[in-house]
């Protein structure tokens, strides 16, 4: 099984909405929500953190150092498409390890 993943959580209530996230985010795995803050789109993130460096408010957490009410909140995140039966294991195992109860937000 491939390496479980780390991901990063995001305090939407604390996003400024800069964008500074999203701009420095080479894999795109970052965007606007309807409401302008910054989501995680989880199978594009490739856990190399410089949105966390980046972001001037500290409102983006790696995941094991998140507020455990943000892993809770419904929004900050979603998939971009179905993921690969492996994929879904590493998804399963993260959401278990790290304690995220929030499920993906469903887009379309």
């Amino acid at each position: 099984m491939a390496q479980l993943p780390i991901r990063v959580v995001i305090d939407q209530d604390a996003c400024i909405s800069c964008g500074a996230c999203i701009e420095v985010c080479e894999n795109k795995a970052l965007e606007f929500n309807e409401d302008m803050k910054a989501r995680l789109i989880w199978d594009k993130c490739k856990d190399d953190f410089k949105c966390i460096e980046t972001c001037p408010v500290g409102c983006i957490y790696r995941a094991p150092d998140a507020p455990q009410a943000l892993r809770d909140k419904p929004g900050w995140y979603r998939l971009s498409r179905t993921l690969t039966p492996e994929e879904q294991m590493l998804f399963n195992e993260w959401r278990k390890t790290y304690g995220i109860k929030a499920d993906p937000v469903s887009i379309g």
